[in-house]
């Protein structure tokens, strides 16, 4: 999802940058990092689905390559910050409200690349860990758990009654 936002709001920094000087667009950061968070996300979710050799470091690999991407976009960010977060006496109204749309859109993508780097680093740690095991040992991949105590009998849950059980009296009315 990262991706396709920073793709959408690169496109939307791309028109604006007649008032916004942007180093953001200017190095073609949303486009390539959207991709690569994309790429990213789908390869992960499929060695998360079959956990091949290939797949895993197919996965790990285009998360470091996500992971850089990510912290050249903070780079690009804090620069486009810097270098637009000041008003000029010589904008006009409408220049002006351009500027902080631009310096919104910046902060809004700033704090999900941060997101990202942080997913993108993490998951290349795991995969690393997971890569790093012996063939003899093996690697468990668990999405979600839930710990259930098999010593405490479950309590009997009445079941519903069937449908011939059922009486419908067509004199009651629904309330």
């Amino acid at each position: 999802m990262t991706g396709f936002m920073h793709i959408g709001f690169g496109i939307v920094l791309t028109t604006l940058t007649n008032v916004y000087t942007s180093v953001f667009v200017i190095g073609e950061i949303p486009f390539l990092g959207g991709v690569s968070f994309i790429i990213s996300g789908c390869l992960s979710i499929g060695a998360e689905k079959s956990p091949t050799e290939c797949a895993v470091k197919g996965s790990q690999t285009m998360n470091i390559i996500s992971a850089i991407f990510a912290l050249l976009g903070i780079i690009a960010f804090i620069v486009d910050l810097n270098l637009n977060g000041l008003y000029r006496s010589s904008f006009n109204y409408y220049n002006y409200l351009v500027l902080l749309a631009g310096n919104g859109i910046s902060v809004v993508l700033l704090i999900f690349t941060i997101l990202e780097f942080c997913i993108a680093v993490a998951t290349a740690n795991f995969w690393c860990r997971a890569t790093r095991l012996s063939s003899n040992e093996a690697m468990l991949i668990v999405p979600s758990t839930t710990q259930v105590d098999l010593a405490v009998p479950l309590a009997d849950v009445p079941q519903p009654p069937s449908y011939s059980e059922v009486i419908y009296d067509p004199k009651e009315q629904p309330s």
